[in-house]
């Protein structure tokens, strides 16, 4: 039987502990175009505005609530349990809107 060369890139790794943010795919070499990261907010807690540039990204909510910011003055509530999509070229900022710990992953992917 023959060996799957990519066999060996696959992995599995922890999501664990309450730091504020955790690269899920380590350093770069590991995936092409892709980029995915957990990320912890206290309450009230901004991430930071930043632009997805040429970068598909989507927001998958773990745990606790965001507010989710783009297009100047445009917000979307997005509960535990919930994806969002943000399209390129989009300014943005995340919002923990709870009162308890916000966990969510990002995930992100350059569009060709």
């Amino acid at each position: 039987m023959k060996k799957n060369p990519s066999a060996k890139k696959v992995f599995c790794t922890r999501l664990k502990g309450e730091q504020r943010f955790l690269r899920l795919l380590g350093d770069s070499t590991k995936a092409k175009g892709l980029r995915a990261g957990l990320v912890t907010l206290r309450p009230k807690e901004l991430i930071g505005e930043h632009k997805t540039e040429n970068k598909e990204e989507a927001l998958i909510i773990l745990k606790g609530s965001a507010t989710v910011y783009f297009d100047k003055n445009k917000k979307l509530k997005a509960p535990k349990n919930s994806f969002v999509f943000i399209p390129p070229e989009t300014l943005h900022n995340v919002k923990n809107s709870g009162r308890k710990i916000l966990q969510y992953v990002y995930v992100t992917s350059q569009v060709a």
